[in-house]
């Protein structure tokens, strides 16, 4: 396939530099063809610190990467988690390609997809109370790895910050609006993990108490056009919680 993101071929070999991984296992992610590859050998490609391969082996398999997020299926969210420390500890090498700043582009673009609807899951799911928002992993693992910091370097220039400023802040329509409730009662659950700490902004727009009061109204209410989103606010598990604390605020 084309390579839109690298003039790199496709590599007859990893190297495994950091010795994670036997020949034997480098030699089977490379014989799967680049239509089926998975989450599984994506993630080793891109493990994190411990790339299957060397930066030049890797770089060819960047646009499969993106389109696997692109996707939103099942496991993205662990995939964003590899893929952009992968891609942080590499800045330099994929700024000299001038893929830094696409990559970056790309991912902020599907963080704006995911957070301008809002995909609800209304069977059961192991793990989760009936119903449940679909792309919540996704998000977060975009908005963490976007606004992460290492070693005091802001690796992504907190890319996030104005995208979910811009998409949840205003509380514009219902979808806004629940996603606004969604990450704030994550938060009062302590279960919200954008970074440690949350980038300021983000705390303080979800933690505004006139934006609360607004968003409480608004659930209570039950006004939603969208037949999923209303079967989602009445049935979703923490929203009991939501509208008892953000009641006392």
């Amino acid at each position: 396939m084309q390579n839109p993101f690298s003039s790199y071929p496709r590599p007859v070999k990893l190297s495994d530099p950091c010795h994670d991984f036997s020949p034997e296992e480098c030699a089977a992610i490379l014989a799967v063809p680049d239509e089926k590859m998975g989450v599984l050998e994506l993630r080793n490609i891109f493990q994190s610190y411990l790339p299957a391969g060397t930066y030049n082996e890797c770089a060819y398999f960047i646009p499969l990467a993106l389109r696997f997020l692109d996707n939103r299926g099942e496991n993205a969210s662990d995939l964003a988690d590899d893929f952009l420390v992968w891609a942080g500890e590499y800045k330099t090498d994929l700024e000299k390609d001038g893929l830094f700043t696409p990559i970056r582009v790309h991912l902020q673009k599907l963080l704006r997809a995911c957070l301008s609807e809002l995909r609800i899951q209304l069977d059961p799911v192991p793990g989760w109370d009936v119903p449940c928002p679909i792309d919540e992993p996704l998000v977060e693992s975009l908005i963490f790895g976007l606004n992460r910091v290492h070693d005091g370097r802001k690796v992504f220039d907190l890319a996030a910050t104005q995208i979910v400023l811009d998409t949840i802040g205003a509380l514009q329509d219902e979808v806004s609006v629940s996603w606004f409730a969604i990450f704030a009662s994550f938060l009062e659950h302590g279960v919200l993990d954008f970074g440690e700490p949350i980038d300021a902004p983000i705390y303080e727009m979800l933690t505004d108490e006139a934006r609360i009061a607004k968003v409480r109204d608004f659930i209570c209410a039950g006004t939603f056009h969208d037949r999923r989103l209303s079967i989602f606010w009445e049935k979703w598990s923490w929203k009991g919680a939501f509208l008892q604390v953000s009641a006392r605020l």
